[in-house]
């Protein structure tokens, strides 16, 4: 005989599993033109929904450093964050991990499309995860301000449920910046 969840499980710990399927099912994307789409949580890269936008190819972050792109847009998200009264993210090892690893993954292989959220909280142990990707030839300054022009990710980079924030710059063949940045929360 099946027992009901919430009869075997103690209510915080159902209610942290329903926060996880509901915010890897309301996981989205983001390219340089700013557009999102839904996508839903996949089980890994190969059943994962590919990103719906133009990508937007921009000069200017030609020379910087893979540590300092991800510095600065760790930076920019915090600007953002701090005009609008919320506290700023402070770094992690766990999404930075797995933005890193991500953003390496998409630049190799040509790729652009969300990572299992999922994954990324069992992996953290946390109770959310959102996650915004950017590709193309701009600055930390003007990824960012691409976010914020997208409801959706704007959503992600102004969420009150974020704590933590890793960020992954990663260039690609053709020299575009492949950027993954993680929210979380423990």
């Amino acid at each position: 005989m099946t027992r009901h969840p919430s009869r075997t499980m103690h209510p915080w710990a159902l209610a942290r599993s329903l926060t996880r399927v509901a915010v890897a099912a309301a996981t989205t994307s983001v390219v340089a033109l700013g557009a999102s789409a839904q996508t839903p949580a996949p089980a890994g890269p190969a059943a994962a929904e590919p990103a719906t936008a133009a990508t937007l190819v921009m000069t200017g972050s030609g020379s910087l450093s893979s540590d300092t792109y991800e510095r600065r847009v760790q930076r920019q998200v915090n600007i953002r964050r701090a005009n609008h009264g919320l506290r700023k993210l402070r770094f992690a090892d766990c999404p930075d991990g797995t933005a890193e690893r991500w953003s390496r993954y998409l630049a190799a292989n040509d790729a652009f499309f969300h990572q299992s959220m999922t994954s990324v909280l069992d992996k953290c142990n946390a109770q959310y995860a959102g996650e915004t990707l950017g590709r193309g030839s701009m600055t930390p300054h003007k990824l960012v301000r691409m976010w914020m022009e997208s409801p959706a990710h704007r959503d992600i980079l102004l969420s009150k449920k974020s704590r933590r924030l890793g960020v992954g710059a990663s260039r690609d063949d053709f020299g575009r910046w492949v950027v993954a940045a993680n929210f979380i929360r423990f």
